[in-house]
């Protein structure tokens, strides 16, 4: 139905009443008020013009021929998705009949003969209220609404921890239907576990059983439970709703971080890693290099650090493009890491530069047997593209604690290393120190 008050139109009335003097009676007294009026003889007769036309206020005679009052108010809200208010009009001090009125909808009754000032200040109070109910339920509607299109799960707790509301986003993440939820408590849907945690036992909402906590409940990178027994990490906040100071309620909002989590996990190897190679980069080696001579300090053993230059490289870019030159610079890191073992590790630098940071080795010939045999994997020919290319390598060995103490010295001692290793001729290992 359409609700004239809020569409600003003029609120339309049927008059329904056998009696022709009455009919023309109220036809003239509201139509004065500003009111556009429809008459019926009687129930059949108003249920003909409740099929075709919309009204904002129903008056009924409720002694009538045929249908009575009574029977065309049940008729109208029981065939009507959104049937007008009914106010009931009477001559007979008929308890009876009044209390089946109201049994059949009607949401008041005045008595004949009609006073008019009481009939004008019934309507428009019936009006004035029908209108609010309207307008609450529209706005109603589009809050769900709302809700409903949130990417956010949103879910409604009663006073008793059962689930009142669930919006669509909360379903689809959860894995569960509609009717599965409503009315379910809400401890056995929400099953929730702390970051580190496999237990998912954590109280969604802790505020009904901890009646000195009314504060919201936020659970960061949680786990939650989904009906299959899988689960995903979510951002999940819980707020008690107060009435004054009794709690009504609750609100549950959360969202899946899955994708959140993957990209900041991809941000992380980046930053940590070489896009053409995926070798850990400079800046992941500046940071685990200071915390391998801890772990050597610690355990009192060898830290050898092999830093790799490759000889012949520059013409290659030169000769062939920089496309070979990158198919050369994976297959070079594919074969460091063949070379070492798993508790040993290789990082490109940048360029042509690599290092490999042996942590297991026990003795410096464990060192230099790694040095020769990169060199050695090195030296065989690399095919990149159409072209055949021939490579090498320099390496400088620097070894804790026999000659640095510290990361950067490391680092600058097997640099030394290495350049010694080119003035020697190149495709050798020079290690620190040892003239």
């Amino acid at each position: 139905m359409t609700v004239s008050l809020l569409s600003g139109s003029t609120p339309v009335i049927l008059i329904v009443d056998d009696d022709e003097v009455m009919r023309m009676l109220m036809r003239q007294f509201l139509e004065s008020e500003g009111y556009a009026v429809v008459e019926a003889e009687d129930g059949r007769a108003a249920l003909e013009k409740l099929a075709v036309q919309e009204f904002d206020l129903v008056i009924l005679d409720i002694a009538m021929p045929g249908i009575d009052g009574p029977g065309v108010c049940e008729h109208i809200r029981s065939s009507m998705a959104d049937p007008p208010p009914v106010l009931m009009v009477t001559a007979l001090d008929d308890e009876k009949s009044i209390d089946r009125s109201y049994g059949a909808g009607a949401v008041d009754y005045i008595r004949k003969p009609l006073r008019w000032p009481v009939l004008k200040n019934r309507i428009r109070y019936i009006l004035g209220s029908h209108y609010a109910k309207k307008e609450l339920e529209l706005l109603s509607r589009n809050y769900e609404m709302i809700l409903d299109a949130a990417a956010n799960g949103i879910c409604g707790i009663d006073n008793l921890g059962r689930i009142s509301y669930i919006n669509p986003a909360a379903l689809k993440m959860l894995g569960y239907d509609n009717d599965e939820v409503l009315g379910a408590d809400c401890r056995q849907i929400f099953r929730i576990s702390l970051p580190g945690s496999n237990d998912f036992v954590e109280d969604c909402c802790p505020y009904f059983s901890q009646v000195d906590n009314m504060t919201t409940i936020c659970f960061d990178e949680a786990r939650m439970l989904r009906k299959d027994g899988t689960s995903f990490p979510a951002d999940f906040r819980s707020t008690p709703i107060l009435q004054g100071q009794r709690l009504i309620g609750g609100v549950l909002v959360f969202q899946d971080v899955t994708e959140r989590q993957e990209a900041a996990e991809l941000i992380r190897y980046m930053a940590n890693h070489d896009p053409l190679t995926n070798l850990p980069n400079r800046n992941y080696f500046r940071r685990r290099l200071p915390q391998a001579i801890s772990l050597a300090k610690r355990y009192n053993r060898l830290l050898c650090l092999l830093f790799i230059d490759l000889d012949r490289f520059k013409p290659i870019n030169d000769q062939y493009g920089h496309g070979v030159g990158d198919i050369v610079l994976m297959q070079v890191a594919e074969r460091l890491r063949t070379v070492l073992r798993t508790s040993d590790s290789v990082c490109r630098l940048g360029g042509d530069e690599f290092v490999i940071l042996l942590e297991s080795t026990e003795t410096l010939e464990g060192a230099t047997l790694v040095a020769q045999k990169v060199i050695d994997s090195l030296n065989e020919p690399i095919k990149a593209a159409e072209h055949i290319c021939s490579i090498g390598a320099s390496i400088g060995i620097s070894v804790f604690p026999d000659d640095c103490q510290d990361d950067d010295t490391m680092l600058r001692h097997a640099d030394i290393a290495m350049y010694e290793a080119k003035k020697r001729g190149r495709n050798r290992w020079h290690l620190y120190g040892s003239d």
